[in-house]
């Protein structure tokens, strides 16, 4: 008979030694990346970091949003398609609620918690959006935040009796906020608590989703989120198929043949591999990430892309890369600072200050306020290649 603590175990208790391997490399790497780039810049780029883990979120969902249509919804400029228009409301619920996520300090491990990011995505939405698709294809409306009050089969996964899911979320919470965790079986929890939750099931649907932002929260609240500039959510994706077969993998029950089996309900041995998995994925995204934020490289991309791609400042590129250039190393600079930096005059630097703001390659809060670099959507494949599919930021 299936109990509470039909997730266990909820970590691996053998084979240890590769798996603290590689999240020793996970905090050594995070805490790098953490120093890559300064302020406001690092602003930005954890803004764009939630586009990165909504669009691949929602593309591990099979939906794919483009990036020009994420940033046409934050200026609330919605296609008149319905299915585009409706990419965009779910675009924009994710990332409502990624920054709420972002300001609490609380356990992500909490049954509440849990509910909450589950009620703010669906509350986001449009009523007729709020909606349970069941096995058989029928749709039944949706209450944010409210646990599953019947069972649920997903694709070959049988998810546990519904009247069960209250008490699985509360040993969960307790055994993952359990202080016998030293900070190193925390980071392998990742991977053990996100294949646990998805096991449970614990809503009628958005599961995937709300797995993925807790996980997301987890991350953070370790502190090992290299200052929120990476994501988890790209790397499943970018493995999709591999992250779903060891997702399914890692529901199977325990072997009594197997000697890497230990006690619970689950296999150990399928989790090790899933926990093996996200540990491998985080450091692939991290380094990724470290990569592409190199100061040299990104100052190379911008030259390029002042010089190549964009015509508006075609007969100043240089100039204007000078500028760029200044808010990249430096975060942020003075407006009368611009001659200068470009060997000017002032009104010359005032001038070519305007045309790069008005272009969206520097940003200001106001017109009097110091620039920094800007990253519009027109900019990121050029500034950071690869950070998401080229076709998901071209125009058309």
């Amino acid at each position: 008979m299936i109990t509470k603590t039909a997730i266990e175990p909820v970590i691996p208790t053998q084979r240890l030694q590769p798996l603290e391997d590689l999240a020793c490399t996970v905090l050594e790497s995070a805490a790098r990346l953490s120093a890559k780039v300064r302020a406001p810049l690092r602003t930005q780029l954890v803004e764009l970091t939630r586009w990165m883990h909504c669009y691949y979120s929602n593309l591990i969902e099979g939906q794919q949003t483009r990036v020009r249509d994420i940033e046409a919804a934050l200026k609330q400029n919605f296609a008149a398609e319905p299915a585009k228009r409706d990419l965009q409301r779910l675009a924009l619920a994710h990332l409502e609620v990624q920054r709420w996520a972002a300001t609490q300090t609380g356990s992500p491990h909490n049954t509440e918690f849990i509910r909450e990011l589950h009620r703010r995505f669906y509350a986001a939405l449009p009523k007729e959006m709020r909606i349970a698709t069941t096995s058989a294809g029928a749709q039944t409306p949706l209450t944010p935040g409210e646990l599953r009050d019947r069972d649920v089969e997903v694709g070959s996964h049988v998810g546990p009796p519904h009247e069960l899911v209250p008490a699985m979320l509360g040993h969960f919470q307790c055994r993952y906020e359990s202080t016998d965790l030293s900070r190193l079986q925390r980071i392998i929890a990742i991977g053990a608590s996100h294949h646990r939750l998805a096991w449970i099931h614990p809503f009628r649907d958005g599961n995937g989703r709300v797995v993925r932002l807790f996980s997301d929260a987890v991350i953070r609240q370790l502190g090992i989120d290299g200052g929120g500039l990476w994501s988890l959510s790209r790397g499943f994706a970018r493995n999709r198929d591999e992250y779903y077969a060891r997702l399914a993998n890692a529901d199977q029950e325990r072997s009594t043949t197997s000697a890497d089996e230990s006690r619970g309900h689950l296999s150990e041995r399928a989790l090790w591999d899933f926990c093996e998995f996200t540990l491998r994925t985080m450091v692939d995204q991290i380094a990724f990430m470290e990569r592409l934020l190199d100061l040299d490289g990104m100052e190379q991309r911008i030259e390029h892309y002042v010089h190549v791609v964009e015509p508006a400042v075609a007969k100043d590129a240089e100039k204007v890369f000078l500028l760029l250039r200044e808010a990249l190393l430096r975060g942020q600079f003075a407006r009368g600072e611009a001659g200068r930096i470009v060997g000017a005059s002032e009104r010359t630097g005032r001038d070519l200050l305007s045309r790069a703001i008005a272009t969206g390659l520097l940003t200001s809060e106001s017109p009097k306020t110091p620039v920094s670099l800007a990253l519009p959507a027109k900019v990121l494949d050029s500034y950071f290649p690869q950070l998401f599919p080229l076709t998901s930021i071209a125009q058309n």
